[in-house]
């Protein structure tokens, strides 16, 4: 089958081989919407490889873009050090956008960062649907952080293994209930809740994975119900440490005592959870490297366009401190 060309893409979409050429630079010279049809087109004709190979060529620019899901979040900020260390190291400027809590917040973020004709942008925490994420990356090459998505370079931890950790050191305490407060669900962060169930059911107990928020205040809302119940656990695994920040809040609040009452276990090992008077047993997904390393694979992407797929896989380790300890005996308490 021969190639698709320029030249098709501008037979279909009615318009100047100049014109198609201005779109496909994100140059000056075609309106939003003319773009749009063009880059449409070229979709649907099969152009999608030829056109990132295409701007990273003529555009020329060193800068990388970075995404950044939360900055709420700190373990956003160990990644956005690992980023900065290599770019300064290879003297790369920066273009920084930011997103939101909302699950849908990461569209506009990444188009600005297209505007600013970025070589190849590092998105640390999409929440964009797998299909929508592979669209971005066809106008501006991606670097997934912390999330593998099919056909896009991706760095990331193993999920499931970091869950499986966690539940086997609340399983080795003696805990038989235990809770898994889990993020909403969407395409990419599900491996955490699978390694929490499958390590549940092979102890042959019954999971119990509570559907929870990125806010610290609403979880604190729902470990508040969750405590209070007649079953409730004496453990809870949150799915980031924000979530297990919110879990502790609820514990205070009801006058227990975390790692004695109720054992609690964050995600990511951010400097939040580690902060004195906090000491909250985490799984370090190790931040700053995974963020090295994202930036080592963007340099590679923008210098060689047309290498195959990239990705590597990390993996996490637990770290324990004073928020978990030995399941209580006794009756089961209630608050």
């Amino acid at each position: 089958m021969a190639r698709t060309t320029m030249e098709d893409i501008a037979r279909a979409a009615g318009v100047s081989r100049a014109l198609v050429s201005i779109a496909y630079r994100n140059a000056e010279g075609v309106s939003a919407a003319t773009r749009e049809h063009i880059l449409t087109i070229g979709e649907e004709l099969g152009y999608v490889h030829n056109r990132v190979a295409a701007n990273l060529a003529t555009r020329g620019s060193r800068s990388i873009g970075v995404y950044l899901q939360d900055l709420h979040n700190e373990f956003f900020a160990d990644v956005y050090d690992g980023i900065r260390e290599v770019a300064e190291d290879h003297d790369r400027e920066l273009v920084l956008a930011i997103g939101r809590r909302e699950r849908d917040s990461d569209a506009a973020p990444l188009t600005t960062l297209q505007g600013a004709r970025v070589g190849v942008i590092v998105a640390a925490g999409l929440r964009l649907s797998d299909e929508t994420a592979l669209l971005h990356n066809r106008r501006v090459p991606l670097v997934s952080l912390a999330r593998d998505i099919p056909g896009i370079d991706s760095v990331y931890s193993d999920n499931r293994r970091g869950a499986e950790l966690a539940t086997s050191h609340l399983l080795e305490l003696g805990h038989r209930r235990i809770a898994f407060f889990a993020n909403p669900p969407s395409d990419g962060y599900l491996d955490r809740a699978r390694g929490y169930e499958a390590r549940m059911l092979e102890a042959g107990l019954d999971p119990r994975t509570i559907e929870t928020s990125y806010s610290r205040g609403e979880v604190a809302a729902i470990a508040g119900d969750v405590l209070a119940a007649a079953d409730a656990p004496t453990a809870v695994f949150a799915h980031n440490d924000r979530a297990a920040l919110g879990v502790l809040d609820a514990i205070a609040a009801a006058g227990l005592a975390p790692g004695r009452d109720v054992s609690v276990i964050g995600y990511d090992n951010s400097s939040a959870g580690s902060a004195p008077g906090t000491d909250l047993t985490s799984v370090d997904l190790h931040g700053v490297e995974l963020g090295r390393q994202a930036t080592e694979l963007a340099l590679r992407r923008h210098s060689r366009p047309d290498l195959e797929r990239q990705f590597v896989r990390m993996q996490p380790t637990l770290v324990v401190r004073s928020t978990t300890g030995p399941a209580p005996h006794g009756l089961p308490r209630h608050v």
